[in-house]
């Protein structure tokens, strides 16, 4: 290993370049705690292991104290080698062990300048940002710095950022790439589902007095309720009373249910009140309560009034938000049932699926030809369908959405939805870019608390090059779910390109192709931004992954593709993957 010369006036020590990789033991405490005696033996063994890992790899082991480690190396890829050999040489050596005397070591790397004293110590700030890099790290796992990350530029390792971080004692925040596919627990933060699943809900045993009176009252009004949940395709019911009649059979949190629904009756003299609550069955949250009063002379009807009061909290909270409290007052219980149907079939995500939700849609248009909740709701699933590729003919069906949408608008939509589906395809149709951006506007009014509205506006943005109110309109969409969408993210990787944040850029993209690895868009970002970032072999990488998924994709048609206004950003993007290696 080569040293730099001793700057002038710090007699005994030099400088030098060094990767530093620090490791340290998960739990080492506890374990210690069961069984020193055994402890200290296992640790032996890894500190062994480690060794021969960092002697491999061409490093230097600087120290080995208690439960953690530090090396040195010259090269990036070399001290990633070693890494990954000490994981895995722990993973195998804990495989005759009981779990719980297992041991993994947290492993973080910095590359920077440090100093090395006459007597082999080492200081600087690399080893202290490798050592609080390491602390975040998942058991078992490896973390490394953008620094390192952009030395490494290796296309076969799967680093996933995880975001800047704020680290104990270091001034600036740190970007902090993780190393997929190497702890045992390979989680990640962003999931992303496939479709979105019916809510599941335990129904418990309805709670009430011991008189035959009140028990007669729960279990008809427990019976009725089971009736009017199972009828919404949007729901999976599980009937948590067995021998009851009911979706499913058994406890709510045997089967998975995601929510946990509680309903009792007391009684005073002839008055009745009856109550229902809803919980989240992991956090056991509440999400909803109600109550009614009824009585015994008219049980029916507090039958009813619990039927339809917890179906319709349940359509909003749980199913298709708040339009619930539109659709329900506005149409009939078999149109109703319709939409509720049209939506189960969106969730699908086929194109059979997509063809028999515009069905749906379209049946509420014949029972309610006056109302536009229909129309918006055809037009809505006619450009999702396109959108999502699920179409068999994409040019009819934006027609299609088109004429239905403006029929909405006509008919005073105050969903805003109509508003925004020909927001939407004025970017497809024409690129009319300040329509597009006019009807987003008007939506957005009628739609504040609509993610999909929000990146719809996104969108025009960012093809205007208002890059930073396209990310503040993706930020609010995301505020707005529980959990990124593939669409979310396809934006605002776009917007964080524009804007020169090709960092931001690269790992938003790289997050979104988790989920959706054939997402061109996605995958042209991601080559660009890792361009522009100087990392030319991860670029051209995913330009080969582009090609051999694309095998039409071509520079020449972004412009078609993607109606920017500002041509500089295409040309700056052409640049870029043309440098990558884009035909």
């Amino acid at each position: 290993m080569t040293a730099a010369v001793a700057p002038p006036g710090e007699p005994g020590v030099h400088r030098r370049r060094a990767v530093v990789l620090n490791a340290d033991i998960a739990s080492y405490s506890r374990l210690m705690a069961d069984d020193e005696a055994s402890t200290v033996a296992a640790l032996r063994e890894y500190q062994r292991l480690a060794e021969d890992a960092v002697g491999s790899a061409d490093g230097t082991m600087v120290n080995f104290v208690g439960d953690s480690f530090t090396a040195v190396f010259d090269d990036a890829r070399e001290a990633m080698r070693a890494a990954i050999a000490v994981c895995r040489a722990v993973r195998q050596c804990n495989r005759p062990r009981p779990k719980t005397r297992r041991m993994y070591f947290r492993v973080g790397l910095d590359v920077g300048d440090v100093v090395v004293a006459d007597d082999g110590r080492y200081f600087g700030e690399p080893l202290n940002v490798a050592a609080r890099v390491q602390a975040i790290a998942k058991i078992g796992g490896i973390n490394v710095t953008e620094a390192v990350y952009q030395e490494l530029d290796e296309p076969a390792l799967r680093l996933i950022s995880i975001g800047r971080r704020r680290l104990k004692n270091i001034p600036e925040m740190v970007r902090v790439y993780r190393l997929a596919d190497v702890a045992d627990d390979d989680d990640h933060e962003w999931d992303w589902p496939a479709r979105a699943p019916a809510a599941s809900i335990a129904v418990l045993p309805t709670i009430a007095a011991d008189d035959t009176v009140t028990r007669g009252v729960a279990a008809a009004l427990r019976l009725d309720l089971l009736g009017a949940l199972a009828r919404n395709p949007g729901l999976r019911v599980i009937n948590a009373q067995p021998g009851q009649p009911g979706v499913d059979q058994g406890p709510g949190t045997d089967v998975g249910a995601a929510y946990i629904l509680t309903t009792g009756v007391v009684r005073s003299g002839t008055r009745l009140r009856a109550y229902a609550d809803l919980y989240e069955t992991v956090t056991l949250n509440r999400v909803w309560t109600q109550r009614w009063d009824g009585a015994t002379d008219d049980v029916f009807a507090l039958q009813d009034a619990v039927s339809v009061g917890t179906l319709r909290a349940l359509e909003i909270e749980l199913v298709i938000g708040e339009p619930a409290r539109i659709y329900r007052p506005a149409l009939n219980d078999r149109a109703l049932e319709h939409v509720y149907r049209g939506w189960y079939h969106m969730a699908i995500g086929t194109p059979v699926a997509s063809r028999r939700a515009v069905e749906h849609f379209t049946a509420v248009t014949q029972s309610h030809p006056q109302s536009p909740i229909g129309f918006a709701l055809t037009a809505f699933a006619l450009w999702w369908a396109v959108d999502q590729d699920r179409s068999d003919d994409p040019l009819r069906d934006r027609e299609r959405a088109e004429a239905w949408a403006r029929r909405g608008i006509a008919l005073d939509d105050d969903t805003g939805l109509s508003h925004m589906i020909v927001a939407a395809l004025q970017l497809h149709i024409g690129g009319n870019l300040d329509a597009a951006l006019a009807e987003a506007r008007v939506a957005l009014q009628r739609r504040p608390t609509c993610d999909v509205t929000f990146i719809v506006e996104a969108s025009v943005q960012r093809y205007l090059g208002a890059w930073e109110a396209a990310i503040q309109a993706c930020r609010r969409a995301l505020e707005l779910v529980s959990t990124p969408q593939p669409w979310h993210c396809t934006v605002l990787a776009s917007a964080y390109y524009i804007g020169q944040r090709y960092d931001d850029a690269a790992e938003t993209a790289e997050h979104l192709l988790q989920a959706e690895p054939n997402n061109l868009e996605a995958l042209l970002v991601l080559a660009a931004a890792q361009q522009a970032l100087g990392l030319p072999r991860r670029a051209h990488a995913t330009i080969v992954s582009i090609v051999d998924r694309f095998p039409d994709a071509r520079r020449v048609d972004l412009a078609a593709r993607y109606p920017y206004r500002d041509h500089k950003i295409l040309q700056r993007w052409n640049t870029h993957l043309a440098a990558a290696g884009l035909p």
